[in-house]
């Protein structure tokens, strides 16, 4: 049935007379007017637009009162539409009872007959200024639920970014804490790698010595003898260095890598290290950064994953290695969401079993592996992760639905890429022979083997236990000093040498070291630097390396 929404005033009076008068005194408010001929189509337009509504007795009796309250229940909450009722005085053709019940549903204001003009007209006024007041309370109400849904709507948005704030902190916290674990393991690692570096020196260059007083007849079972001292030596060492990675006390022979030419080498790396059966991938974003890394270690590192990776498919697998362009922080980059600016990111992928949650947040301790003993160090991982951490970037493991991701971050160089050439046409000829050489050690033992390699070089050898004594010797007759790095007194290594290079400028400078507290203090110092445990080989061409330099310096200064 047609409903008004219009605002009108409804009139429901069966007499033809009736209905012109009121429709006339209505007429005179300036509203609109809706004539109702039966009870349906009065019930049909009692909605929360009507304005009022006017019923004759007559009407009224045509109206089954329980049809009449369902009608005026179904108004809103704000809703109480005023309804006039004409009736006469006294008829007693009307049931006066239905008169008194109807207070009790709807809002009725009853005026007999025969009633004024006026009367009537204050009445009409009266329902319809308390009509209007109820159409302003309504549109109040609804402006209060558009602002209650703006508000919620807000309120929404607003922890959707608290909560993501908390996570993101959270997140950040929890990095902060794992490094300050990792940190407490690493000087841990570091302080047992520098005193193992010393006594694996002393074997080393004991092994050498003996090699050279025995010389080259020597009985098949001696030469076995030296051959597994050696390897264990190169093991040792590799161990060590490994510590010394994760630990961060390792000198970096950092320069700028161009990454397109330096994974296209990688790739090939790979491919040699790992067997047929394990594929390799790889992808290089277009126009990829430069970063300032050391490339050996990065190597290194990337060759770790890779091994790992190799294991945990039982050699038959595929590996995907990604580099791109990172600006940080990235919502696609969760794990370095404490990291802001512009980075590197290179990503192994493998398709192996991954691993679990608990080991994943292991995976980067030093000795920590879930390999069979004998098949892994547990030092692979902690390369990695100490590397990432030393050239200021991250590593991190992402756990996939099907294998496991490995990532480094390094920072983005904004130096050029170049090439450092060096003069090599000063190469002695008679290699170190008449060299003079202060060498500055305070482990007895390991100065005992140095000097004996030195001397059977040829070089002339001139002792002292700390820097403090060596400052106080001729240096004038001396053409290189060769000196330890973590020494007791008022000076170390490092800044004997940069005291040499502010009143000796020409003299060559060797270092060494099996453990640094701050490997970055090595920066903007020209000098060659050995780790322990070195080899006869490694020392004899640092010591060249550091006089050719040498030479090559002096030589642009006079020119």
């Amino acid at each position: 049935m047609e409903t008004n929404k219009v605002p009108a005033v409804i009139i429901f009076a069966p007499v033809a007379g009736d209905a012109a008068t009121l429709r006339a005194l209505v007429e005179v408010e300036q509203v609109h007017v809706v004539l109702c001929r039966d009870k349906e189509r009065f019930y049909a337009l009692l909605n929360d637009s009507t304005l009022t509504a006017a019923v004759t007795e007559e009407g009224l009796a045509q109206c089954s009162l329980v049809e009449l309250s369902g009608c005026l229940r179904r108004q809103p909450t704000w809703s109480d539409i005023p309804m006039l009722l004409l009736a006469d005085a006294e008829n007693r053709n009307i049931d006066t009872g239905r008169f008194a019940r109807l207070s009790e549903i709807g809002n009725f204001t009853v005026l007999t007959r025969p009633a004024t003009r006026l009367a009537i007209v204050m009445a009409l006024r009266s329902a319809l200024r308390t009509r209007r007041l109820q159409f302003d309370l309504r549109d109040q109400l609804h402006e209060m639920t558009d602002h209650a849904q703006q508000l919620e709507l807000l309120v929404g948005e607003r922890t959707a970014r608290l909560e993501q704030e908390v996570l993101g902190r959270r997140r950040v916290e929890h990095a902060l804490i794992e490094a300050r674990r990792l940190e407490s393991l690493g000087r841990l690692t570091g302080g047992i790698a520098h005193d193992f570096n010393n006594i694996l020196q002393v074997i080393a260059g004991s092994e050498t010595l003996l090699r050279m007083q025995l010389g080259s007849v020597v009985d098949p079972r001696l030469s076995r003898s030296l051959d597994g001292i050696r390897r264990a030596t190169t093991h040792g060492a590799t161990l060590t260095q490994q510590l010394l990675a994760y630990a961060r006390r390792q000198p970096l022979a950092s320069v700028v890598i161009d990454m397109q030419v330096h994974m296209d080498a990688s790739l090939e790396l790979l491919q040699d290290m790992l067997p047929p059966s394990v594929q390799v991938t790889l992808e290089i974003a277009p126009h990829i950064w430069p970063v300032f890394a050391d490339p050996t270690q990065l190597d290194a590192a990337l060759l770790n994953i890779a091994s790992n990776a190799r294991d945990a498919m039982d050699d038959v697998g595929a590996i995907a290695m990604y580099s791109t362009n990172w600006t940080l922080p990235d919502q696609m980059m969760p794990e370095a969401a404490h990291l802001v600016g512009e980075f590197v990111g290179i990503l192994l992928t493998d398709i192996g079993p991954g691993m679990s949650e608990d080991t994943a947040g292991q995976a980067f301790e030093p000795f920590f592996t879930t390999k069979a003993v004998g098949k892994g160090t547990g030092l692979g991982l902690s390369q990695v992760y100490g590397f990432a951490i030393q050239s200021d970037g991250i590593a991190f493991i992402r756990r996939e639905s099907a294998g496991l991701t490995v990532g480094i971050l390094l920072p983005r160089s904004r130096e050029e890429i170049g090439l450092v050439e060096l003069n090599t046409t000063e190469e002695r000829s008679d290699g170190l022979a008449g060299l003079r050489i202060l060498y500055v050690e305070d482990n007895t033992d390991v100065a005992e083997s140095t000097v004996a390699i030195l001397q059977s070089l040829g070089a002339i050898v001139h002792l002292v236990y700390n820097a403090d004594s060596a400052r106080e010797s001729d240096l004038s007759a001396i053409d290189l000093v060769f000196s330890d790095v973590m020494m007791p007194g008022q000076m170390d290594g490092v800044e004997f040498a940069r005291w040499l290079a502010a009143r000796h400028p020409n003299l060559a400078v060797v270092l060494t070291s099996g453990f640094m507290l701050s490997p970055e203090r090595l920066h903007g110092l020209d000098v060659q630097f050995v780790r322990k445990p070195f080899v006869i080989q490694t020392i004899n061409e640092a010591i060249l390396q550091a006089i050719r330099k040498n030479a090559h310096g002096k030589r642009q200064a006079a020119t």
